[in-house]
């Protein structure tokens, strides 16, 4: 096989970043800025039409940023080859992403920023709000658990050169639930505060409605079974792998009324 020496999308020169050959033309590569686009509706998930041969259909019209897609009119869609039912339909999903709530540290991650996954948003969020993130130094960044000086400093680069992005959209009144901030958790009781919990099996309501009100509460939540896993939380028709992970390990395990006890008893 042949690596690459240049970006088959730009012609820009590739260079090693650890095991990825990665382009450095990020604000003019044409895939990438496609790919940003295309991450932050991903991400949002609230909507539906912006896949990728939609995206690439209006960047190539001259459409290139995201906040130029939330500026659309029917008539640029029509003109650019969509048709009437489908350009109403786009500009029916776009609102439809303002609408529909959605975590903040969802909306933040949808930017695309380096080292500033979904995860890390979160945990960004417990520590200082929203309007806050963009005003913040490497010095306060470090100083959150889970973040180290490299990541520290890409964030903060990545942030200011979205900023701008970011304003306008937020500006649109996007609708948004906010992260508790850990003083606001510091408030209860629960013994399941800043514990790592995994949800496993049919639950007797929505597992995802389950996950988010844990979240809420401080509680952090994993999708796998892990050494570092606190309390494996199961319902009906449980994986025996996930199970028997856990008792080898000495990880506490709960049915789900247990668990809901413990909620219940914390308020």
């Amino acid at each position: 096989m042949v690596i690459p020496r240049k970006c088959p999308s730009c012609g820009y020169e590739l260079i090693w970043d650890s095991d990825f050959l990665i382009c450095q033309n990020h604000q003019l590569c044409r895939s990438q800025n496609i790919g940003r686009i295309e991450y932050f509706f991903k991400v949002l998930a609230n909507n539906d039409g912006f896949g990728i041969a939609t995206i690439e259909k209006i960047f190539d019209k001259g459409i290139e940023q995201i906040s130029r897609i939330y500026q659309l009119t029917f008539e640029e869609l029509t003109s650019f080859g969509f048709g009437d039912k489908t350009s109403e339909n786009l500009l029916k999903q776009l609102e439809r992403s303002k609408i529909e709530e959605i975590e903040d540290w969802r909306f933040l991650a949808a930017f695309g920023v380096h080292r500033l996954g979904q995860g890390n948003c979160e945990n960004l969020l417990r520590s200082y709000p929203l309007e806050e993130v963009f005003n913040l130094d490497e010095e306060s960044i470090i100083a959150i658990d889970g973040f180290a000086e490299q990541t520290a400093s890409d964030i903060v680069q990545g942030l200011a050169l979205i900023k701008e992005e970011f304003d306008y959209l937020y500006s649109l009144g996007f609708n948004l639930e906010k992260t508790k901030l850990k003083s606001e958790l510091n408030n209860t009781n629960s013994l399941l505060v800043d514990k790592k919990i995994v949800f496993t099996g049919k639950m007797s309501s929505s597992r995802d409605e389950m996950k988010k009100h844990a979240k809420s509460i401080g509680i952090k939540v994993l999708s796998s079974v892990n050494h570092s896993t606190d309390y494996l939380v199961i319902g009906e028709n449980v994986g025996p792998k996930k199970l028997q992970f856990a008792i080898d390990n000495n990880i506490a395990i709960l049915k789900e009324d247990e668990y809901l006890k413990l909620i219940d008893e914390s308020k």
